[in-house]
């Protein structure tokens, strides 16, 4: 144990030596070759279309048309991303596909070392406890443990002195740049670090080392000289190892102006006790003008990444399904307002907090 700890202090004292030149200079030397990107693989842009096809095949009620179009995307891609796979089989089981339910529930444990998450989805309400077992049984290791575990590593990195900012910033950012180089070597010696190597999350999102990709970013948005994940993203989206819409949000945070809007569209809901459910269930867009709306989309197409419609009626459909599946693009969250108020109180914070949003609209989202 105290080995550890002198060579975690080790660490820490290398990296903070000469912090704000040198070790930023290697930062942003290591992505000097992926400065340029072409939105060129048609094979992932039709992933993504047919993965968006299928999840609004979800949002209609069509479990079967929703089967079908994951089916036709998983040949597209080296390895599909966990909450798609979660999703078709989910979608199978809806639409007594139950062949291809087996093979999803199969990828997704090969692919997972924690099943806390999947497990309770499916055992006793879809499948019983023998046929969970049988997959079980039949598992193997599809991804690296050995990178898997140093990338849970560099998590706990990342975390060991948040957020202890005032006393440790300089040491929270060696960790950071330390980890963010190591992204890099990996990304030029076998490509972007994902669910190909290293599987698929608890959570069937993202992976343990985003949590770099996060702070980057937030870095970035005050201070310029901090690296641009835009080069990096950009491949790793292209060549099917990031999800596009971490990706938007990324960049989003980056705040770089002069790229366009990343605009992330998440949807708001306020609750109060005392509120009718029309206005506790009612979903809350941001109110953007029609450029900045036309211009966001555009982005997004570019980025493989759901077109804003979309995003609000997969929100709308999260609002009132009980099945729980994973749209990656929607971000919805959900106020609550203080008990004490009395109804007049209610309604007029409502109104009042949802005065610089619109409302969302089936029959007409724009």
């Amino acid at each position: 144990m105290r080995i550890t700890i002198i060579l975690i202090i080790m660490t820490i004292q290398v990296g903070c030596k000469n912090r704000n030149e040198t070790n930023i200079k290697s930062e942003n030397s290591a992505i000097i070759e992926f400065t340029k990107c072409n939105y060129n693989n048609e094979a992932i842009t039709k992933y993504h279309i047919l993965t968006n096809k299928a999840e609004i095949a979800i949002c209609d009620g069509d479990f079967d048309r929703a089967s079908k179009n994951y089916s036709l995307a998983f040949r597209e891609i080296k390895k599909p991303f966990g909450a798609d796979v979660y999703n078709a089989a989910l979608s199978n089981q809806l639409s007594n596909n139950l062949d291809e339910r087996n093979l999803n529930l199969q990828l997704l444990i090969n692919n997972s070392d924690d099943l806390s998450s999947i497990k309770p989805i499916f055992v006793n309400t879809y499948i019983d406890e023998n046929l969970w077992n049988s997959f079980i049984e039949k598992r193997t290791t599809e991804y690296d443990s050995r990178l898997r575990n140093e990338f849970k590593s560099i998590w706990e990195r990342d975390q060991l002195f948040r957020p202890m900012y005032d006393t440790h910033d300089d040491t929270i950012q060696a960790n950071r740049i330390i980890n963010m180089n190591r992204i890099l070597s990996i990304t030029d010696s076998v490509g972007f670090p994902s669910q190909i190597e290293l599987g698929f999350r608890k959570s069937l999102r993202g992976q343990n080392h985003d949590v770099v990709l996060v702070h980057t970013s937030q870095r970035r948005s005050s201070n310029k000289n901090m690296i641009d994940l835009e080069p990096i993203l950009c491949k790793a989206v292209n060549e099917g190892r990031f999800d596009p819409e971490q990706a938007i949000s990324y960049l989003h945070f980056q705040n770089d102006k002069d790229k366009g809007n990343f605009e992330v569209y998440s949807t708001w809901q306020y609750r109060h006790h005392l509120l009718p459910d029309s206005l506790n269930n009612k979903i809350w867009l941001p109110n953007l003008n029609k450029e900045n709306y036309e211009r966001a989309n555009e982005i997004r197409k570019k980025w493989n990444a759901d077109q804003l419609d979309d995003i609000a009626t997969k929100s709308d459909f999260n609002s009132k399904s009980n099945i729980p599946f994973i749209f990656t693009s929607v971000m919805t969250f959900i106020e609550n307002m203080p008990t004490d108020l009395t109804l007049e109180e209610a309604l007029e914070q409502y109104k009042m907090t949802t005065s610089d949003k619109r409302p969302y609209e089936k029959s007409k989202i724009r």
